[in-house]
């Protein structure tokens, strides 16, 4: 399998990687604090300490740096290095592990970027967009693992990526962690012993 996810960039492998960050990192705080309608391209780049041209030449339009947050996502909760890592893997258990551990790393890291995402969703077609393209890479990522898993012999429910993407979903994190106060460990042993039980029937 490939390490990486179709459409997943590893920002630290661009030249740019530096200026990137600094663009995504004052992106990130100004649109959790502002909210991304209220927040033109002219203020990232004062934040970030660059010019306008910069972010457009990097970025296009302010939707692409919307993008951008979730290339910064796939990488600060360590999607890519989950996915080389989960390579060697033959265990459905351990597999399974992976996706829980995926989950939280999402979550503990980078929830402010999923709540950007979640909250402005409903008003904003931009992020909207980019959702969808977050949802899209998070479902592949899912079906691969689930796929190996069917490949290696298992007979498990053809609707097991549905499940599996359902319990990893943002709503069932905001419960456990959330509302009813789990800790991250205990969230993720939780999805991993779920995972198994759902998909594997054990």
């Amino acid at each position: 399998m490939p390490s990486d996810l179709p459409g997943i960039v590893r920002l630290r492998d661009r030249r740019e990687e530096l200026t990137l960050r600094t663009i995504l990192d004052a992106a990130r705080g100004l649109f959790a604090e502002r909210g991304y309608a209220r927040t033109p391209i002219r203020l990232i780049a004062q934040e970030a300490g660059v010019a306008p041209q910069t972010i457009y030449a990097h970025f296009g339009s302010k939707a692409g740096v919307l993008t951008g947050l979730v290339d910064l996502l796939d990488d600060e909760a360590g999607i890519p290095d989950l996915m080389t890592a989960s390579e060697g893997m033959t265990d459905s258990g351990e597999l399974l592990g992976m996706l829980a551990k995926a989950g939280r790393q999402v979550r503990e890291r980078c929830g402010d970027i999923v709540t950007i995402l979640a909250s402005g969703a409903a008003v904003d077609p931009d992020i909207a967009a980019t959702q969808n393209e977050a949802g899209r890479r998070h479902r592949l990522g899912v079906e691969m693992i689930i796929d190996r898993i069917r490949a290696s012999g298992h007979a498990i429910d053809p609707r097991a990526a549905d499940i599996a993407v359902a319990l990893l979903s943002a709503g069932v994190h905001d419960s456990l962690v959330a509302d009813a106060g789990w800790s991250y460990d205990d969230y993720e042993a939780w999805l991993k012993q779920t995972l198994a039980a759902a998909v594997l029937g054990e």
